[in-house]
């Protein structure tokens, strides 16, 4: 029987999957030359429109996995939410802190353009046309590098026993172990 810190561990660990997963359908689409030449001669508009669908729910569900812990009275399936249920439980380590901390800061390139243009529709942002939340493709790698490695310290603070599998998608077949140390 798990306990609530796993399901809450498993829970968030399946939006970090799907987050992946969205992520992945982004970079197949539109960072590869031949495939963008094949959109571009089929449906310009159509994947033009997809292109920002994808980013702002990418951006959006980033933004949902570093948010507070609690919002309007209700608790949020969050980094920041986990982290105080392993302190709770005194599983919080220096590495899933180190983590979190590369996280937040990824979150600071991004809340803005979540605030103003993805979860609301700011009007002076819209009136003004200004790019918010640009950020370096290296940004993104380190971002998803860190999340992985936030995943696998939690599952590893003897969270799950045995095999973890990682905050890698699953589709993959990537199975971690946790050492015993």
């Amino acid at each position: 029987m798990q306990t609530p810190l796993q399901q809450i561990f498993l829970a968030f660990r399946d939006q970090c999957v799907w987050l992946q997963i969205c992520f992945n359908m982004y970079s197949k689409l539109y960072e590869s030359e031949g495939a963008s030449r094949v959109m571009s001669a089929t449906a310009p508009l159509f994947f033009h429109d997809l292109n920002r669908i994808l980013i702002d729910y990418c951006l959006l569900q980033i933004s949902r996995l570093t948010d507070p812990p609690r919002s309007m009275g209700r608790e949020n399936l969050t980094v920041e939410h986990i982290n105080e249920m392993l302190a709770t439980e005194h599983r919080l380590t220096p590495a899933i802190l180190a983590a979190s901390q590369e996280l937040r800061n990824y979150r600071t390139l991004i809340i803005e353009a979540r605030n103003r243009i993805i979860s609301h529709a700011d009007k002076q942002t819209a009136l003004d046309s200004l790019p918010l939340g640009e950020h370096s493709r290296t940004d993104v790698v380190k971002f998803f590098e860190n999340l992985y490695r936030y995943v696998d310290e939690v599952g590893c603070a003897r969270l799950i026993s045995g095999h973890l599998i990682s905050g890698r998608p699953p589709a993959l077949g990537m199975l971690w172990s946790c050492s015993d140390t």
